[in-house]
Formats: C-alpha cells, structure tokens, sequence
C-alpha cells in the first residue's frame, strides 16, 4: 500500500497529462516525488520541497529516459517507479521523428529504466501502457485474454499499439525472469474536465466540420474514455499492492461509450454546423470496443464514477479551443 513507501518515487513523463496529475496527487499524500522529463511542462511553476525534477532540458532522443546515467540519478534511493514517459505524439499519433527512432528512444528508455529499477531493488514498477494494443476487434467488448493485435488498427495508430505492446512485454518479461514486481495498465482515451483527447477532435476534422463538409462513420464504431483522475486512482490503489503484481489491468470507463456518430452528431450541433454525419455499414471487424473493467474492479475494487455527461462536457470544451484557435488564423 501506498503508506508504505519508505523512500521517493519517480514519475516518468511526469509533466504530462497523466502524469502531471499523479505527481501533484503523491505529493498531496506528503510523498518526496521525483519527475524524469525533458520538460517541466504541466508542472511548470509547481514549487514543493518534496518535488525533484531529473533531465529538464536535455535532447528527446538522447536524453532522459534514453540516457542511462540520468535513468541511474533517477532511480536512485526510489521505492516505486511510475513509468509514464512516451517519445510519441499522441495527438497526430505521428510526431517529428521517423518511426525507428521512436522505437529506439521508447524500448531503449524502458529498458533502461528497468534495469535501473532491478538493480537498485525498486519495490514496484507500474506501466502506463494502451488500449491501443488490441487493434481490431470481432467481439462487442474486449477483456485482458483477448489476443493484442494492433497491426489491424488503423494506420494512424497501429505503429504506437505495436510500440506499446513491445514495452509492456518488456515489463512482464522482467517480472517473470528478474522478479521485479510490475504492473501494468491498458489505458483508453483520457480526458479531464476541459479537455478530451479523443482522436475524433483533432483540427483535421473539427475543421471539416467547421467548413460544413460531410463526414462519414462506421456503423457501430464507438469510443470509451477514463478521466484522468480515475487513471491517477487506479495507479495510487496498485502501488505496493501484491494482488496487482504481474497483473496487466483494463483502464476504461465503460459509462462514457460513445459512438463516432452520436460524437460527430454533438460536435456539429455545437457549432452549428451544416455537415451530414454518414454511416457506412461495419465489416466484420470493429477498430474501437468497450474494454472490460471486471478484473481491476474485481482485484483493486476501483470504480470510476465519472458517465458520458462529463465527456461530452470535456468535449465541448475541446472543440470550443480548437474552433477559438481557428478563428485567429
């Protein structure tokens, strides 16, 4: 539990959506907390005693969580480590450097960064995986048995479920062969009170909508989100927690379901849009399904509270950015 934690702990990523949350929640439970980041990011401004920031301001690609002496300054006299660091753009699910160094920059820095947490006797090793993993599906809900096939998911995001399926791999092996107690969590789309970060509101496509032209869906197709705080919560219940070891947990909110019909339906309708919202009849395979929470509620007990209102609240706030942004150019 994590009453228990002797020591620090390091967030990597920790200037990140999530990960900016789950630093300024450990440091609320009186925690010394430790951030690898190239950047201070959404912790920019945060002053606290207990807070420690390693590699602000070196290279992404050989900095960081690539670069093995400040992976070593990072673990030291650690407890528990939260890896949440990505070299990825999770917006466009592309970003500024080829697809090989993206995998060099987050393999490398994973196994950097286990080696680290095994040889310095780091007590837990939480990972902040995707479930983007899964790729397309045949049934109407995936759980953490279904088989992970994500060169099936479309091409904007297929690359990163292939990365984040390698280093979660990665994780369980050192689990299973180095005993190093790791847990590791399938997060979907994440969103906060202002924000959402459903591929679906990107500028490509609020700017189509904007300009009144029409867009087409997939029967059936659909979205789940999770809150960032329920994904803070789930990560604060797993820490030091034997039940979560070598375990690969669902995070989702199955009560925020929505389709790319209803979504595309509500954006429109915000903005006064003109655009016709068109259904093309599904295949036999789906690219997004609800995931199943039964086994992190049945062996955490965690419970996300949030429902469909509050994203379609966080999505209105996302497109009113976006639609703002538009407006100055």
């Amino acid at each position: 539990m994590i009453e228990s934690i002797e020591k620090k702990v390091l967030v990597t990523g920790g200037a990140g959506f999530i990960g900016s949350r789950l630093v300024k929640a450990l440091l609320q439970k009186g925690l010394a907390v430790k951030v690898l980041d190239i950047q201070h990011g959404l912790l920019k401004g945060e002053s606290n005693r207990n807070l420690e920031f390693v590699g602000v301001g070196s290279d992404e690609l050989r900095g960081g969580m690539v670069d093995e002496d400040v992976v070593k300054q990072a673990v030291e006299d650690v407890n528990v480590v939260y890896h949440l660091a990505i070299n990825w753009d999770g917006a466009t699910w592309a970003g500024v450097h080829s697809l090989a160094d993206r995998f060099d920059a987050n393999i490398r820095g994973t196994l950097n960064l286990l080696d680290a947490a095994k040889s310095n006797g780091v007590r837990q090793f939480l990972f902040a995986s995707s479930c983007a993993v899964y790729g397309e599906a045949k049934s109407s809900s995936v759980d953490e048995e279904t088989a992970c096939k994500p060169e099936t998911s479309p091409q904007h995001l297929s690359a990163y479920g292939i990365m984040k399926l390698a280093t979660e791999k990665l994780c369980l092996m050192y689990y299973r062969h180095y005993g190093l107690p790791v847990t590791t969590f399938r997060i979907e789309v994440v969103f906060s009170e202002d924000e959402s970060q459903l591929s679906a509101l990107s500028s490509e496509y609020i700017d189509k909508l904007l300009r009144g032209e029409n867009i087409e869906v997939v029967d059936g197709e659909g979205c789940a989100s999770v809150h960032v705080d329920e994904v803070v919560d789930a990560f604060l219940l797993a820490t030091l927690n034997d039940k979560a070891y070598g375990n690969v947990f669902n995070i989702s909110n199955p009560a925020t379901y929505i389709t790319h019909r209803e979504l595309y339906q509500f954006i429109t309708q915000l903005i006064g849009s003109k655009s016709e919202i068109k259904v093309a009849p599904s295949g036999s395979r789906i690219s997004c399904v609800p995931e199943s929470i039964e086994k992190m509620q049945g062996i955490l007990g965690w419970k996300p509270q949030k429902t469909k209102e509050d994203l379609k609240r966080a999505v209105a706030e996302t497109v009113k950015s976006i639609a703002l942004r538009h407006e100055k150019q």
